[in-house]
This record gives C-alpha cells, structure tokens and sequence, in this order.
C-alpha cells in the first residue's frame, strides 16, 4: 500500500478550532470529489494543550498531519496525475487559500509493508 503524508500549517489569523472546522466542511469535500482514487483519507489534528513526551522538543511547525491511502501503484498514479491538471490544483489552491498556508506544506510518500 502506497501512503502520502502531508505537514500542513494553518494560518495564524485561525484558531484550531477554526482550521479544523473549515477543513472538515470544506477541504475535505473539495478534496474527496476532484480526487476520489484514494482508499483511504485520514487528519491527524496536533493537540498543543498536551505535554509533549520530551519537554525540551521543540513545537512542531504544522498543524495536521493528512494521511492518504493508495491500493495501487495505478491509483497513486492517477492522484499524481490529477493533481498536475492546472483547473484540479487551481480548485485546490484557492480553497487552500482560505485556511492554510500552501508553501508551508510539506509532503512525503510511504510505502508499508507487513
């Protein structure tokens, strides 16, 4: 299984609670109708009010940690392949706009074995 993490930021105008919400009504929607060859699309939403194990880390510089599920090399193709259609990644980009800060996101590809 193919798995792509994405670090993502919020803007600093937004409360969590603010990001959270317009990401679940709003994001997340966009993103399951203009790319729908995932198997699986999860958010891991960072909870600053808990201690850290190790205190003298420093505090991560992302809020959420996307996490999407690929059951074929074929569909991760067609997601990369999506998302380099200029009217697919304008739609993304523009809604982007309104919660997030799109150069602060970070992405990386797993791949899991059992």
């Amino acid at each position: 299984m193919i798995k792509h993490f994405f670090l993502i930021s919020k803007k600093p105008e937004l409360s969590a609670e603010e990001f959270r919400a317009y990401y679940e009504a709003h994001h997340a929607p966009l993103i399951k109708r203009l790319l729908p060859m995932f198997a699986h699309y999860e958010r891991h939403y960072l909870d600053r009010s808990q201690s850290r194990i190790d205190a003298a880390q420093a505090d991560p510089d992302f809020d959420v940690i996307t996490e999407i599920h690929f059951a074929t090399q074929a569909d991760y193709d067609a997601f990369l392949a999506a998302v380099s259609d200029p009217d697919v990644l304008a739609q993304i980009r523009a809604d982007e706009a309104n919660f997030l800060i799109s150069d602060a996101t970070r992405s990386l590809r797993m791949d899991s074995r059992s």
